[in-house]
């Protein structure tokens, strides 16, 4: 099972675009004996089962992203593609499937509905804002979709499909976490440098003679204890993971557009 990921900010486009015919009319299929065109909905807590309009779940999934104008891609979609010459899977099986992967990528309790198309794969679109205001911030989803697919394939007796690497904007984030580490770890370190630096300059000068030793006195430090330089570094090393949570945080919500 195949797992792409995409992010937008018009629940109305990708619903339009799920109904309706595709690029290439791809999103025609028959079921029932019965040709039919566009998707058809089969899960999840929006919309009507059998729904082949996407304008119901739409609007609430626009009123629900509307609670929190700051996060500016709020739709999170998702597709599941079996392999060829997986079994057909019916639409109460991929229902069951759509809610377990809901469940274990952390979204099940926010607005989303569940679009079938053909015999073989399916579209969840999700809001990452829940309508109590609260976000998903959809933390190394890829990755974490690439478990869920694999455990699906595991309870659904499907074809392992091939795993693929994390996208370049899943790898961005860490290289730019190790970058930051990197930057206060050689801030720390020139920080300490130029205090050694003004303390011999200030022992020269009294040595010389160029300062009175009561001036002298008043620059002097306590040393430190062992215990307090351990509080200062746990102090640096927690503000650095803060930065760094920060920044993810930052980069995740600015989202990424749909790509189909």
């Amino acid at each position: 099972m195949i797992a792409k990921i995409t992010r937008g900010s018009r629940p109305g486009d990708i619903a339009a675009y799920l109904h309706g015919p595709g690029k290439a009319n791809e999103h025609q299929f028959t079921k029932d004996y019965m040709r039919q065109r566009g998707g058809v909905v089969i899960g999840g807590n929006l919309g009507r089962e059998g729904e082949t309009d996407g304008m119901r779940w739409a609007q609430d999934l626009r009123a629900a992203a509307h609670t929190r104008e700051d996060i500016t891609k709020p739709i999170w979609q998702v597709s599941l593609r079996c392999a060829p010459g997986d079994r057909k899977l019916s639409d109460q099986e991929w229902a069951d499937a759509g809610q377990q992967f809901a469940e274990q990528m952390g979204y099940a309790n926010n607005p989303w509905v569940m679009v079938r198309h053909g015999d073989d794969h399916v579209h969840i679109v999700a809001s990452r804002v829940s309508e109590t205001g609260e976000v998903w911030h959809a933390r190394h989803d890829f990755r974490n979709a690439q478990r869920a697919a694999t455990q699906l394939e595991k309870d659904y007796n499907l074809q392992q499909a091939p795993r693929q690497r994390a996208p370049q904007r899943e790898r961005i984030p860490q290289q730019r976490q190790n970058e930051r580490y990197r930057a206060q770890e050689r801030a720390l370190t020139e920080h300490r440098a130029e205090e050694l630096r003004r303390a011999l300059e200030i022992r020269a000068r009294a040595m010389a003679g160029m300062m009175p030793i009561e001036e002298f006195a008043k620059t002097l430090k306590r040393p430190r204890t062992a215990e307090e330089r351990e509080a200062e570094a746990r102090n640096l090393a927690q503000h650095a993971r803060e930065q760094a949570d920060r920044d993810r945080d930052r980069n995740r919500d600015r989202g990424h557009g749909y790509d189909r």
